[in-house]
């Protein structure tokens, strides 16, 4: 009997090293391989030659070639458990002194054709991918934490747009109304954006944390508006998470601010006329002379203003007529200060106007000469 185990010992590690198909080493390292040649790994798993790697140190070093299946995988993990408090498929992990270069999961794209060097769906399958990208994630994405970032950009293209609608018309005229009942607020996040609990299993202490998508960072001020309330204004700007909570896509309120910007010009070029003069039955009759070529209107200072601002001046001494006026936006008179050439200025006082916008103009010898914009902030 022992004799028959003896040549059976034999006769299978002949047909081992004939055939190459499993190699251990002095050092412990275990391959199966096509050839007897170094792979490199402590368990190496490959269908030809592989000798890439002949300095590292790999635990697992696994190779497909010349592979024709729908799905080539080099490494699956999968788990089916209904059971555990995590269920990994796989798990990276690493620690050392090598700082700046660990790395718990590492997926590199190579040669010139499409795809990501990592890849995470929520689809059961995954899709192909147009271009290049160190990461591509299909699916709804969350990220607790701070994310950075060199460029952040949303298609746009009208190639991949349909029931466009050009925001204008009716509508228009509220967006800037709209905007105007939004309240910006100073913030910092509650407790309730991370929440711990401990579990016990197997006589070993588990942390779970349930986070949700807006994680505290002590002592960090933030600033914002209320989701709540833009959502009854435009909801299509306002999303629930999947943990209950609402978030705001910030990045789609900018083409509602751009188009409000519009909206006040708009609204700013009808009391202007289009040489920039403020639009309002005339002053007086327009008759020119020499001396108003002269005349001079400059920007008043301080502006914006809350005490006073002087509105400076300059005029020719054969002047015989002239004074400055002040208009609200709608091109209501509000005060009309005469001048004369041995003054330089004149001063307006804050509480004499509302808070808000105003132009002024100056009239020489019946000739509006010029016309300005002041804010009054209270």
């Amino acid at each position: 009997m022992k004799k028959s185990y003896l040549f059976l010992g034999l006769l299978a590690t002949t047909f081992v090293t004939a055939n190459a198909q499993l190699k251990v080493t002095s050092d412990g390292c275990v391959s199966i391989v096509g050839n007897s040649s170094s792979n490199g790994g402590k368990l190496t798993i490959s269908d030809t030659q592989y000798n890439s790697y002949p300095n590292n140190c790999i635990g697992v070093l696994s190779k497909l070639s010349d592979a024709s299946s729908y799905f080539n995988i080099g490494v699956m993990g999968s788990v089916d458990s209904s059971d555990g408090y995590f269920n990994l498929g796989v798990r990276g992990v690493t620690a050392g002194n090598t700082n700046g270069r660990n790395f718990g999961l590492f997926g590199g794209l190579m040669d010139s054709y499409n795809g990501a060097g990592l890849y995470a769906t929520t689809y059961s399958t995954p899709t192909r991918v147009l271009g290049r990208y160190a990461a591509y994630f299909e699916g709804a994405t969350n990220i607790s934490g701070t994310l950075t970032a060199m460029e952040m950009v949303t298609p746009s293209d009208e190639r991949l747009m349909e029931n466009v609608v050009l925001l204008g018309g009716s509508r228009s005229s509220e967006e800037l109304d709209n905007l105007m009942d939004i309240d910006v607020f100073q913030y910092s996040y509650t407790d309730k954006a991370l929440i711990g609990e401990a579990n016990e299993t197997d006589s070993i202490r588990i942390s779970v944390r349930t986070c949700n998508s807006f994680k505290k960072e002590s002592g960090r001020e933030h600033y914002g508006i209320s989701a709540n309330k833009l959502q009854k204004i435009y909801p299509a700007l306002v999303r629930e998470g999947q943990d209950g909570y609402l978030g705001i896509n910030y990045v789609e309120l900018v083409p509602i601010l751009i188009r409000s910007i519009q909206e006040l010009k708009a609204e700013l070029d009808e009391v202007k006329g289009n040489d920039g003069c403020a639009r309002r039955a005339p002053l007086v009759n327009a008759v020119t002379t020499p001396a108003t070529y002269q005349a001079r209107l400059y920007q008043n200072t301080p502006n914006p203003f809350t005490a006073q601002t002087e509105i400076r001046f300059s005029l020719p001494d054969d002047v015989k007529d002239a004074y400055i006026c002040i208009f609200d936006m709608t091109g209501k008179m509000l005060k009309k200060t005469p001048i004369s050439s041995d003054m330089s200025s004149i001063t307006v006082n804050g509480y004499e106007l509302d808070e808000g916008i105003y132009l002024y103009s100056l009239v020489v010898n019946g000739q509006e000469i010029d016309t300005k914009r002041m804010v009054l902030t209270k």
